[in-house]
């Protein structure tokens, strides 16, 4: 499906959530981190944090798994490739927008232990990137 930029999409039935494809991390800009791949990856990333209960406190992370790594979400200002995303609640829970997370430059951005041990139990990650990536170490994804 194509989704458009700036408008709220909602997901129903898949999620009774809404996304908000925020433009602001869809172009280079000094102090934000801005996704590389496609609108439709970035949704289907969040679609995937909702079906998987991949939430803290209003708090939603994803990622996208790619054979026996992780997909390349996005980039840092420091063109530094970021693998895991963040997705928030705007005004209440229903409205969501994202962006690549940053887990090794913002405390902010690494998701707690219950998500992390989640995507170990999956088979995502394996115990040394839950205590890299906690840690705010770069680790081979």
């Amino acid at each position: 499906m194509v989704y458009e930029k700036n408008k709220n999409i909602d997901l129903n039935p898949r999620t009774t959530s809404i996304y908000f494809v925020s433009s602001a991390h869809r172009r280079k800009q000094k102090h934000k981190s801005r996704w590389t791949v496609t609108v439709d990856h970035e949704v289907e990333c969040f679609i995937n944090s909702q079906e998987n209960s991949w939430i803290e406190d209003f708090v939603g992370w994803g990622l996208i798994p790619n054979g026996n790594s992780l997909l390349v979400l996005g980039q840092n200002s420091q063109k530094e490739e970021l693998k895991i995303a963040k997705f928030v609640a705007k005004n209440d829970d229903r409205v969501w927008h994202g962006y690549p997370a940053d887990y090794c430059r913002n405390i902010q951005d690494r998701p707690g232990m219950s998500i992390l041990s989640d995507w170990r139990t999956a088979g995502h990650i394996e115990k040394h990137h839950i205590i890299k990536i906690r840690q705010g170490k770069e680790c081979n994804l």
